[in-house]
């Protein structure tokens, strides 16, 4: 018997303890199979025996686990990753059913909430559970003739055998497309309202929170995985059309920006409530600037940005999913 790779999926669920393991509460189909694995490290037993052998055994010393997924950004399940990527999570109510869920960065506390990730291989093949697991780096990409994509880092602290999972999809998870992309910058946040769309050819947003394990003695595996100090960044290609961006590179000028995806053909409700996250940049700078001449199309600018934390606004970052999920909180009955 074997196995097709589109026979594997990844499904995750808010844990009410950290790293004792729930049940899954979404599925997210992968772009290509889930690279979720078990991470063993081995010290080889090398001892003067004499043999003439250059090692006497193999011991485990630590085990974890980690991996990758990559998927279609869409407008459920992305939060589940937000919030052990994040950390903090408010949800507040729109209108009926349509709930706005606000992403932040989760200060003076490095114990982001965890997840439980589970791996699902179809027929006979054995299923895995992964625990205390955190969202360790996220990477957006919004092509132009593409889906809007986007790739995970998981770290967890072990792999175990499960019973079979039944993987389901939600049908109101849904994925976004480049018409529905849209990117502003304004000299501070509140001058985004008013701001227009620019004109992005490519654009990649990378959040990592520099997750690691905590590895104490008297346990092979870690006893807790927590967050680093988080770093944020991204690239951008513009079609070059004056000195704008130069000028902001040149003289280290600090920009507002702003991602917005939002389903404008979808209606939550009878208010018009959409689809949407919003990916606010409170104090951004471009570090890097090459301009791409060739000779049979348009000159562009290419740059690489960072975003910075803003006193003013007391943050870095923002991240605001509208959707019809209740809350990204513990589920005892998913």
């Amino acid at each position: 018997m074997f196995l097709r790779g589109e026979e594997i999926n990844i499904g995750f669920g808010v844990e009410e303890t950290r790293g004792v393991a729930v049940v899954p509460q979404v599925f997210v189909p992968g772009r290509t199979p889930t690279g979720m694995r078990v991470d063993v490290k081995k010290t080889l037993l090398k001892e003067t025996k004499g043999t003439g052998i250059a090692s006497q055994g193999s011991v485990v010393t630590q085990r974890s686990a980690s991996g990758a997924l990559e998927f279609n950004v869409r407008s459920e399940s992305l939060g589940y990753l937000l919030k052990p990527l994040m950390g903090k999570c408010t949800t507040t109510t729109v209108l009926g059913t349509v709930k706005s869920h606000k992403f932040e960065v989760l200060q003076n506390n490095p114990q982001n909430p965890t997840i439980t990730a589970v791996l699902a291989q179809a027929g006979a093949f054995q299923d895995y559970v992964y625990k205390g697991a955190l969202a360790k780096q996220l990477e957006i990409k919004t092509p132009v003739d593409d889906l809007v994509q986007g790739t995970v880092q998981l770290i967890a602290r072990d792999e175990e055998e499960h019973a079979a999972y039944t993987p389901t999809f939600n049908l109101t998870d849904y994925f976004f497309r480049p018409q529905d992309v849209s990117i502003k910058l304004a000299a501070d946040v509140d001058g985004l309202a008013a701001a227009t769309a620019i004109g992005v050819k490519e654009f990649s947003f990378s959040y990592n929170n520099n997750g690691k394990a905590q590895n104490t003695l008297g346990s092979v595996t870690p006893t807790d995985i927590i967050a680093g100090v988080s770093e944020i960044g991204g690239e951008m290609v513009l079609d070059y059309e004056d000195d704008t961006y130069h000028d902001i590179y040149k003289d280290g000028t600090y920009k507002a920006m702003q991602i917005t995806l939002e389903r404008a053909d979808i209606d939550l409700d009878v208010a018009h409530n959409h689809p949407k996250i919003v990916i606010t940049l409170a104090k951004v700078s471009v570090e890097t600037l090459n301009a791409d001449r060739p000779i049979d199309d348009i000159v562009k600018d290419k740059l690489s940005f960072v975003a910075h934390y803003d006193e003013t606004e007391a943050e870095a970052i923002n991240v605001v999913i509208q959707n019809t999920v209740a809350d990204y909180l513990f589920d005892v009955i998913s």
